[in-house]
């Protein structure tokens, strides 16, 4: 009872595996041939079977018997059958290495073609890599201040070498306010940090604090500007609400980019720009020497 259960375990294991390959089967002559799934199946069957009439192949393939003629005259016109003249009628597949010997042959010209257009390709684009005048970069826009900080936390974060910021007093304020603990950890991490910032009123005490962890250099710069530069990689500028000093405002206007290009022609400007007066090194002293 046991070796008859076992039997028809393993009968009806190796009918679903036989039925799975063919249905793989027919299904990828579908794809790679343009055949209907009729036309699949029926072929799929012949093989299968060698010869067979038409009402075997219905049976074996699952294809009603009134399409079965129709799709068996296709095929032959397709060069994937043929028909035996006996009686009763029966039908015999073309070997499949000559019956889609045609379609191989197609499809390896085609790769071949294919493999040439993409080497012509790739030698007028090595040709004209280094021609470029006008290239694309990527750039986001973030509106609102409270976005703003968010992505200059973010960008601090991640830092592993460098930061860099250039700003005037309102936006040494707001960075001093929000990331203040984040730079101790920086430096805690070895990043270095660099500050270009103008000396007013609102910031001197700001600025004697910050010389502790940074290296401050002191600059007439009074645009309302938070420039901040991440390991030469990132780079965010923020235009300000001027003597706006609270942490949320609609009217900040802020870009980002990681492009290398941008990157550097900003800072060429911005060196441009600074007209340094005094410089910092960085020292828990508090000593200052003066660059005339």
């Amino acid at each position: 009872m046991n070796d008859r259960c076992l039997y028809f375990a393993w009968f009806k294991g190796t009918r679903l595996k036989r039925h799975l390959i063919i249905k793989a089967t027919w299904q990828r002559l579908c794809e790679y041939l343009g055949l209907s799934e009729y036309e699949a199946k029926v072929y799929v069957s012949l093989v299968e079977a060698g010869q067979a009439k038409a009402r075997t192949l219905s049976v074996l393939s699952g294809v009603p018997r009134t399409k079965v003629y129709g799709v068996l005259r296709k095929l032959i016109e397709m060069g994937l059958a043929t028909e035996i003249p006996s009686e009763p009628r029966k039908f015999s597949p073309i070997p499949p290495r000559i019956a889609l010997g045609a379609y191989l042959k197609s499809y390896q010209d085609r790769v071949e073609t294919l493999s040439s257009l993409i080497s012509t390709l790739e030698d007028a684009f090595r040709r004209t890599k280094n021609k470029e005048i006008l290239r694309r970069s990527s750039l986001w826009a973030i509106s609102g201040r409270e976005e703003t900080l968010r992505k200059i936390r973010e960008m601090l974060s991640k830092a592993k070498k460098s930061v860099r910021i250039v700003t005037n007093e309102n936006g040494l304020v707001l960075l001093y306010r929000s990331f203040n603990k984040m730079f101790d950890e920086l430096v805690d991490r070895s990043v270095e940090i660099n500050i270009t910032t103008s000396d007013g009123f609102n910031t001197q005490h700001l600025i004697r604090e910050l010389r502790y962890i940074c290296s401050i250099e002191k600059a007439d710069f009074r645009l309302p500007l938070i420039i901040l530069g991440v390991d030469d990689e990132q780079l965010l500028i923020s235009h300000l609400e001027p003597n706006s000093y609270f942490l949320k405002s609609e009217n900040d206007r802020t870009i980002f980019t990681n492009d290398p290009l941008l990157q550097k022609l900003v800072w060429s400007l911005v060196t441009q720009i600074n007209r340094p007066r005094v410089l910092s090194a960085k020292s828990t002293s508090g000593v200052t020497s003066d660059v005339t």
